[in-house]
């Protein structure tokens, strides 16, 4: 182990090989940014590659592939990031050692859309030297992307009743509208889930035991009840949907093949994916 700040040894030999030994390790730390460096280069390029053909007759074996491919890329890239903070070098390369090989794209400014939260750190007002008061010159403003966790809440929906003295009849709102029929779950919660689940490919079991973490439970027989009951409310719109897409004058499909759970066992399941095309105005060449 080489000796720390702390535990410089006395004798010139032992400084000697101390020195000796961190000169070794941070070769050999510039010899796998070094390699790490040309095989996310060589990665990257095949990802390019397989995302331009991955629509060919072999789209499934390219698609695993890519997977792999981006799996990789990812390890080598958080290996090489933590081997320039164990040298004290900059992963953006601005220090020296490997990570000035290490070229990042600039980095654009944030999103505009998102909101701004200021936290202004106070300056002195008064001079240390003098004790005069300082007048403010301007600022520097250094942005943060931050993510707030989501926030669970329940809304209460309050009907008033009024009643009339005249004619003895009580008068009320009439009852909101809820997507699932006397159901609790708004439709942001049931738009979440859906997307979890068939955007993301999250199974019901894994989306109870998350919101469990967050202390809500729900259990996974609530969660079904839901997706069913917004099938059944979504269907007039998935037959609009298959009617337009139906219409056109060419129509092309893909099947892939996923791997689905099933009870002790995992079966295969498609997807099929279908573009369409419109014929041309009048005159025109698609």
């Amino acid at each position: 182990m080489i000796p720390g700040a702390d535990t410089i040894p006395d004798d010139l030999a032992a400084l000697r090989a101390a020195l000796a030994a961190e000169q070794l390790a941070r070769r050999e730390a510039e010899a796998r940014a070094s390699g790490a460096e040309a095989m996310v280069a060589h990665l990257k390029l095949l990802i390019a590659k397989l995302r331009h053909e991955q629509f060919g007759a072999s789209s499934e074996r390219g698609r695993k592939l890519l997977d792999q491919l981006e799996l990789q890329l990812e390890e080598l890239e958080a290996g090489a990031a933590e081997d320039d903070a164990a040298l004290g070098t900059d992963p953006a390369g601005g220090g020296a050692g490997p990570g000035r090989r290490r070229r990042k794209p600039v980095r654009g400014p944030l999103p505009a859309h998102l909101p701004r939260e200021r936290v202004v750190i106070p300056g002195p007002t008064t001079c240390p030297c003098c004790q005069a008061t300082l007048s403010k010159l301007g600022e520097d403003v250094t942005e943060t992307l931050e993510l707030v966790p989501r926030r669970w809440k329940v809304v209460q929906t309050v009907r008033e009743k009024f009643v009339c003295r005249v004619c003895e009849t009580i008068r009320q709102a009439p009852a909101p509208f809820h997507p699932i029929a006397r159901g609790r779950a708004g439709p942001e919660l049931l738009a979440t889930i859906l997307d979890a689940k068939f955007a993301q490919h999250l199974p019901l079991n894994r989306q109870s035991e998350t919101f469990a973490r967050e202390g809500i439970e729900l259990d996974t027989s609530t969660l079904a009840d839901w997706v069913g009951a917004c099938t059944a409310t979504l269907s007039p719109l998935v037959t609009l949907i298959r009617q337009h897409v139906m219409s056109a004058e060419r129509l092309h499909g893909d099947d892939t093949t996923v791997p689905v759970l099933a009870k002790g066992k995992t079966s295969t399941g498609r997807l099929w994916t279908y573009l369409w095309t419109v014929p041309a105005p009048q005159g025109h060449s698609c």
